[in-house]
């Protein structure tokens, strides 16, 4: 998934994802109108919902409508409670949403929150937030396909999950109501019902906010080995002149993180990047510590110390004094639509079929009936 961030947000969308992938990539029923749930927040001690044309609980009375409603760990008991509002929007700890609102107490005693809505009306709040508003419209059109095909995927492989996807780079952004924008809206209703498929399959549109170059390959990343997400050559570069970036972190830092993930990790004596990819992006890492050597793919790695604090796998690296020195470009996974690439693509004419069929090469894009 951002990927989409699913990160420009896209996306990293790994763990999950990977077994999502190699569990459920199977023959998708290609229904015209559907509802999908997605996980807007969670772990929550309260909620308020408001509507000022008033909230109507499910199986309570609806000759009153209260305005505000405010749920904590105490009033919800093993049913989840469903509200929605009369006018079809509900905010949610002060943002709209479209659709219907379900709460869920979880074994911890804390709050799940699922918005339940149409597909369609989901997508007018996905596609803003996850790509400026103001990029060029085929841009935006190949953006509102991927994320509905991926979000399509993610529906099939919820495998009885209460919802089918996150609100967040773990899947992909999602502001609801309240991140609508007026050409983000006619770029999903222009689209209205088209998906990437390959063998007639809805495919897990992975996406990404720059790939730096060259996109990756699934199968050197996830070992998700499908021909639609092979690494394609992308122009990215020329609208990121600026897009190089270097960080700096105490190797103390690296070696907790690190601990984090199981590695007996103490002072480290050495980084080396032991293995890359095709397409040049860090696979493993050697780190010597108390002398052993322990190899870390680059994925972890990053993950390890934040996604956004290394925003890709595409870097050279080496130690100066106390602290690791990460130099790169790029930013997320780097499988699939290169997100700054489509709008560079769109700037030089091509619509988003040409962008879409070039990101996810041997693909279809079918108009769901």
């Amino acid at each position: 998934m951002r990927k989409a961030s699913i990160e420009t947000t896209s996306p990293l969308r790994i763990p999950v994802i990977v077994l999502i992938v190699i569990a459920v990539f199977c023959p998708q029923s290609l229904a015209a109108s559907e509802n999908i749930r997605v996980a807007i927040a969670d772990d929550l001690r309260e909620v308020t919902l408001t509507s000022s044309a008033g909230l109507v609980v499910k199986g309570a009375s609806t000759s009153t409508h209260e305005k505000t409603l405010v749920y904590d760990r105490g009033s919800i008991g093993s049913r989840p409670v469903r509200v929605r509002s009369v006018n079809g929007t509900i905010r949610v700890n002060g943002t709209s949403y479209r659709g219907a609102v379900e709460l869920r107490k979880k074994k911890n005693g804390l709050l799940l929150v699922i918005n339940d809505l149409d597909l369609e009306e989901y997508l007018k709040g996905v596609v803003a937030s996850e790509v400026p508003s103001g990029w060029h419209v085929e841009a935006l059109k190949a953006q509102a396909v991927a994320a509905r095909t991926y979000a399509l995927y993610q529906k099939r492989a919820a495998n009885g999950r209460p919802y089918h996807i996150l609100a967040s780079v773990s899947s992909q952004m999602y502001g609801g109501s309240s991140g609508e924008r007026p050409s983000t809206v006619r770029a999903v209703q222009d689209t209205r019902g088209m998906v990437i498929t390959y063998q007639r399959k809805v495919i897990p549109a992975f996406y990404h906010s720059s790939c730096g170059g060259q996109t990756e390959d699934a199968a050197e990343l996830w070992g998700i080995d499908e021909p639609f997400l092979k690494s394609v050559d992308c122009e990215c570069q020329e609208l990121l002149k600026n897009s190089l970036w270097e960080k700096r972190i105490s190797r103390a830092m690296v070696a907790n993180a690190l601990k984090q993930l199981g590695y007996g990790l103490h002072e480290i004596s050495g980084m080396d990047i032991e293995a890359i990819t095709p397409a040049g992006r860090v696979k493993d890492v050697a780190i010597r510590s108390a002398g052993r050597i322990s190899l870390v793919s680059g994925d972890s790695l990053r993950g390890a110390l934040g996604t956004t604090v290394i925003p890709s796998a595409f870097f050279e690296l080496e130690l100066l004094g106390d602290e690791a020195v990460f130099s790169g470009r790029g930013s997320g996974h780097g499988v699939g639509m290169c997100q700054w690439g489509a709008q560079e693509m769109a700037g030089r004419g091509y619509d988003f079929r040409a962008i879409l069929l070039h990101y996810y090469p041997g693909t279809d894009l079918v108009r769901r009936d």
